[in-house]
């Protein structure tokens, strides 16, 4: 091969390397966070779903039919990047701040425990009525509302909520047993209020302001 061609090659190399060095950088700097910054998403993750059991399926015997295990966490739950007793300080400041109703508080080991007084519109909002529909007529209700808090071992909680609702009024059929109060199922909207609440205050404490 010629010098001069050789040398032509050798001299245009980098300058073709360049534009891939560049693209490199690029996606590097993308990809790494900035230096004392969390990432906004990395606060909270949904729960882990494990078996109950040891195998994920369990087998009827009668039928011989595979049945997947239930999920071990109901859907009110969430794991966050805090301690707590921050989550559990971060629940109590925000029901007040909401200005719910609440009474009879309670702390317990593994957290919290409150009853929240509703209206009948928040009622017939947080639980199910079901086979109740158009036999009741419903004054106010009571919501026990349980927020347990668990550490885990790589800095995370796990952070459950449930919710015992109560309805309180009067039968539509006067010759029905006298009664005036009925356990009702809910239908999570106020445990996922909860939730939801604490999982935009953990993101907006590590946020980036925009400039």
């Amino acid at each position: 091969m010629p010098t001069g061609r050789k040398k032509r090659r050798l001299f245009l190399l980098p300058f073709l390397l360049l534009p891939l060095a560049l693209s490199l950088e690029k996606r590097a700097c993308a990809q790494a966070p900035e230096d004392g910054s969390a990432n906004p998403a990395a606060m909270v993750r949904p729960c882990a779903v494990r078996p109950t059991g040891s195998k994920l399926y369990r087998k009827n015997k009668t039928k011989g039919k595979s049945v997947a295990t239930p999920p071990e966490f109901p859907l009110a739950c969430l794991e966050a990047k805090d301690s707590p007793l921050n989550i559990q300080e971060f629940f109590q400041s925000y029901v007040r701040v909401q200005a719910w109703r609440f009474a009879e508080e309670e702390i317990v080991a593994d957290g919290w425990i409150f009853a929240r007084a509703l209206d009948k519109d928040e009622l017939l909002q947080f639980a199910k009525e079901g086979r109740l529909a158009g036999h009741v007529t419903w004054s106010e209700g009571k919501a026990v509302i349980r927020v347990s808090t668990r550490e885990l071992d790589d800095g995370y909680t796990r952070v459950q909520v449930s919710a015992h609702l109560q309805g309180f009024g009067q039968n539509v059929d006067r010759f029905a047993p006298a009664r005036d109060t009925w356990d009702l199922d809910s239908t999570g909207l106020l445990e996922k209020t909860l939730i939801e609440a604490l999982e935009g205050h953990l993101k907006s404490l590590h946020s980036t302001p925009s400039s």
